[in-house]
């Protein structure tokens, strides 16, 4: 990407499955450009307004001096603002100054900090992962490591709150943090300066058999359109793929023109609609694609699942509504609310749906949210109404029906994407309990693989063919039945069903080196296995009438 003769990609365009979907609900905003270059460019306030601000100012002094006790007006003032937006769309809120700084670590690609990734289990942060070129790789931290002090401060077992720990490791760039780490029983002080690091927002790999580029998208933060096309680069340009495997399952979206340009690079021609915007306040904004396609880019496989929000599913809608690609997975989330972040004197902001999107059909895929707590409880509804285990739910069956814009195939709207190739969730989890129990895996695989690191296979093969010892299965049942009241009463050997995979998934990201662990999950992963096949048969939309 340094050569001169090279192409500047970012300058020439105009879970646990209730933890994600929190996740989706709360990262999952920004969907219109950054709030320098916001939809809508002034602000038009009724005559009355700046009396009925006064009136909320007025309330709160004569609370703040007149009340029977002390009160803080800040905390009330919040307060408030919660309250007006809890009458407004679910995705219209107030950010707390807290809130927003860690939004905008999420979204603009970096952060000042030490490098790693890390569990909070037991009152003490475990290291997970370290971040190649860190400060704290360069330090000599490694995975496993337990981080007992903080600049001389005990933070393991002091019932300090995760968010208190982390801020003391996000210190000014340049500043030096000494860490105390517990390696096995050998303790150690490592002195590490605070820098800016970089967070990806795309991984890829190579499946050379047919030819495909692997690439995942957590979410669409500022350097997004960029990284994707670091990655494309690499394989296109070398003629080593031709076909393109998106994967875009628990994104919760993010910056739209960053989605728009990933798609400009999907689709070859000039002026085709991506989709469109349109609110009370805002005309008809029309995104369509620019014609400036670096790479070829032949089949297109999209990835999906419940989880998958806002930007996800623009990328989603615009390629199946021009059968440009096959979709796979699950029906996204069915959020179409784009929203305006407008910043407080506070340090806090308020973030305001503005306009709904649309797909190039027409379909809204914003899901109803009449009853508030229905659509809170969206998921749950999914699980019962069998959602989540069969392709034609009651509310794909009800959606009002579209089609697509060259082939005619029928499509749903109003309430997420429904993928073209459907993958149920394991027919297991039909058991609520199941589900729950799920939950506790990735807790407890990382501490049993913490203690026990030297008898788990290091390559893929040998992994998949492993079968899990007694030993993880009986603390598994501890470790749930002391976790939580719901398993008191299950009997050993009835709360360990068949969680073989997810444990062994968990695994592999621990114990396998980068190559072993995308060999293991091209094997394991039913989502990966279908969109390989469908490249491998040359099936196509066509096939999907």
């Amino acid at each position: 990407m340094e050569q001169e003769n090279k192409p500047s990609y970012n300058i020439l365009q105009p879970l646990l499955l209730s933890a994600c979907m929190a996740i989706g609900m709360m990262v999952g905003y920004k969907i219109n450009e950054k709030p320098e270059n916001t939809l809508v460019s002034t602000l038009d306030f009724p005559a009355d307004s700046m009396m009925m601000t006064g009136r909320v100012e007025e309330l709160i002094r004569f609370v703040e001096n007149k009340y029977v006790e002390k009160v803080d007006g800040n905390i009330l003032i919040d307060e408030a603002l919660t309250a007006v937006f809890s009458k407004l769309d679910p995705h219209s809120i107030y950010l707390s100054p807290h809130e927003v700084g860690d939004v905008n670590d999420q979204m603009d690609g970096s952060y000042n900090g030490i490098g790693i990734e890390n569990f909070f289990v037991d009152d003490t942060v475990f290291v997970s992962s370290v971040l190649d070129n860190s400060p704290a790789k360069k330090s000599g931290i490694q995975p496993f490591d337990k981080i007992i002090t903080i600049d001389s401060n005990k933070v393991s077992g002091q019932s300090l709150d995760y968010s208190r720990i982390r801020q003391m490791l996000r210190k000014a760039d340049g500043t030096k943090v000494k860490i105390g780490v517990l390696r096995g029983s050998k303790k150690m002080i490592l002195e590490i300066m605070v820098s800016d690091i970089p967070v990806r927002t795309v991984s890829s790999y190579l499946l050379p058999e047919i030819q495909t580029a692997y690439i995942k998208i957590d979410r669409f933060g500022t350097n997004t359109y960029k990284e994707y096309m670091e990655e494309v680069e690499k394989y296109f340009e070398t003629k080593k793929a031709k076909h393109v495997i998106l994967d875009l399952r628990d994104n919760p979206g993010g910056y739209l023109p960053e989605a728009t340009n990933i798609l400009c690079q999907i689709f070859a021609e000039k002026d085709k609609l991506l989709l469109y915007t349109e609110g009370r306040n805002s005309k008809r904004n029309e995104y369509k694609s620019n014609g400036k396609r670096f790479f070829d880019i032949d089949k297109v496989v999209v990835l999906i699942d419940e989880n998958s929000a806002s930007a996800s599913e623009i990328i989603a809608g615009a390629i199946q509504d021009w059968d440009r690609g096959l979709v796979v997975g699950r029906r996204s989330f069915g959020k179409g609310l784009v929203q305006e972040q407008y910043n407080l004197n506070n340090g806090g902001a308020v973030r305001l749906t503005v306009a709904k999107y649309f797909t190039p059909t027409g379909r809204s895929i914003q899901r109803d949210y009449t009853d508030r707590e229905n659509y809170d409880e969206d998921l749950a509804a999914r699980y019962k109404n069998g959602d989540l285990f069969h392709k034609d739910s009651l509310l794909v069956k009800n959606g009002k029906k579209y089609q697509t814009l060259l082939l005619k195939r029928p499509v749903t709207g109003g309430g997420g994407i429904t993928p073209d190739v459907f993958i149920s969730l394991d027919s297991m989890y039909k058991d609520h309990t199941t589900l729950e129990l799920r939950s506790y895996i990735p807790e407890y695989t990382y501490k049993y693989v913490s203690a026990n690191r030297g008898i788990i296979p290091k390559d893929h093969q040998s992994l998949a063919n492993w079968s899990l010892p007694a030993s993880y299965i009986s603390g598994f049942e501890a470790f749930v039945q002391k976790e939580s009241e719901s398993f008191k009463d299950l009997k050993p050997g009835k709360i360990f069903l068949h969680f073989d995979n997810d444990v062994k998934t968990y695994m592999s990201k621990y114990v396998l080196d980068n190559e072993e662990r995308k060999k293991y999950s091209i094997n394991s992963d039913e989502y990966l296995t279908s969109a390989i096949k469908l490249i491998s048969t040359n099936r196509s939309p066509q096939n999907y009438k």
